[in-house]
């Protein structure tokens, strides 16, 4: 007797890429002309590309931070980066991998994690299954050291010895992982510090590897090296999921945590890293997912990091877990089945806040109020406040809103 319901689809394996202080326009598909990055173009080809995705910060830890509980760093109370070490998001926070866990998901974090050690905060009390990486800002790409010269490569709780480039080992654990997880949903967070500091590229002598901590002594030649051996890394997991018969099951998103400054290339967008302004927090966004997504289109509705992990849980069966997010899915948009509709996006950094809603934005900082129409004026060259005082009115009148909301603490 055979049943007359259809067959439950399995959910996709879901490969979430996040690269860390780059410019806006470091990627092939983002107009670099000297960084060959052919593996993610055709990424890109094969799937959907935003122009208009925002890091919920213009800084490490509190995007990162937002990209695991889907909520605004400023919601949080997680708005500076990590400097103490009691400090940390706690686990009760997190979203994305107990939601995924709930579905069945096997998840591990390979790469930078940098929202703090300790029982509460260490990547297993949020959930992961297998951690290799670090917790520190960055550390060396050969020698595995933080900053301040100490060992800071882990596996799980334990600080190990691997030899190997940092990228390298990331990328191979990655492939191994997917190659062993061929039969069960997974999902992979690949969390590269290319192109953090220090400069060192794959074939550099060690001789220079001190040297390449500063950014005077460096060159984009060596930004340029760090970044295409991060793409032949993405090739190799793309290989992989291709080997194990899991391209088409398995949906697959790309970005970074916020914008880059000194080496990298950020035009058309203006400043970078610390700043509200575009190039520090407008950032590139590619997610394929074949068979659900159009290949080779781009989407200019403007989204945010909380928005990635609405749209993960929603992938994944477990739309539930995201209903009182700060962000919304992507997939209702994507598939056509809604319209995009305008909505209010907010940073606060500092003493800097923005709000963009529509095509305006308005940048605070300190006690100096600028107003841009992004859709004629990317570059934030041309500040308007004084010809259009509602607009800001209306915005900044947002803005105050929205920061009395936060004092509020979690929707949920």
């Amino acid at each position: 007797m055979h049943s007359s319901e259809p067959a439950i689809e399995p959910p996709p394996n879901i490969v979430l890429i996040v690269a860390d202080y780059l410019g806006y326009g470091d990627l092939g598909s983002y107009g670099a002309t000297d960084i060959r990055t052919p593996n993610l173009d055709r990424l890109a080809s094969q799937g959907v590309r935003f122009t208009d995705h925002y890091a919920a910060a213009p800084v490490c830890g509190p995007s990162r931070a937002a990209l695991m509980t889907g909520q605004y760093p400023a919601r949080l109370g997680f708005e500076v980066n990590i400097g103490r070490p009691e400090d940390g998001l706690p686990a009760r926070r997190s979203r994305l991998v107990p939601g995924l866990k709930k579905a069945g998901y096997t998840s591990a974090l390979f790469g930078k994690w940098h929202l703090g050690r300790g029982h509460d905060f260490e990547p297993e009390a949020h959930g992961f299954d297998r951690f290799f990486g670090f917790h520190s800002w960055t550390i060396g790409y050969h020698d595995h050291r933080t900053p301040s010269g100490e060992p800071g490569l882990y596996r799980g709780t334990r600080v190990v010895d691997e030899p190997g480039y940092l990228t390298d080992l990331l990328s191979q654990e990655s492939v191994a992982f997917v190659e062993e997880r061929r039969d069960t949903p997974f999902f992979l967070y690949l969390a590269y510090n290319a192109g953090l500091p220090p400069y060192q590229t794959p074939d550099m002598d060690s001789s220079r590897w001190q040297a390449a901590w500063d950014v005077n002594q460096a060159a984009r030649a060596d930004l340029v090296a760090m970044v295409e051996s991060m793409d032949r890394g993405i090739g190799q997991v793309l290989q992989a999921l291709e080997r194990t018969g899991n391209t088409q099951r398995t949906l697959v998103v790309f970005t970074y945590d916020h914008g880059g400054r000194h080496l990298v290339r950020s035009e058309p967008l203006f400043h970078g890293f610390r700043t509200v302004w575009e190039g520090g927090i407008r950032v590139p966004l590619i997610v394929r997912w074949p068979g659900r997504l159009e290949p080779g289109s781009t989407n200019a509705q403007p989204s945010i990091s909380m928005d990635l992990i609405a749209t993960l849980l929603d992938a994944a069966g477990r739309s539930e877990d995201s209903e009182k997010l700060d962000g919304i899915s992507l997939l209702p948009f994507l598939s056509g089945v809604r319209a995009p509709g305008e909505r209010p996006f907010f940073w606060r950094h500092g003493t800097q806040k923005a709000v963009r809603v529509g095509a305006w934005k308005l940048v605070v900082d300190g006690e100096t109020q600028l107003l841009f129409h992004l859709a004629t004026d990317l570059g934030e060259r041309h500040d308007l406040f004084r010809e259009l005082p509602t607009v800001a009115r209306r915005l900044r009148d947002a803005l105050a809103e929205w920061e009395r909301a936060m004092l509020e603490g979690s929707p949920g």
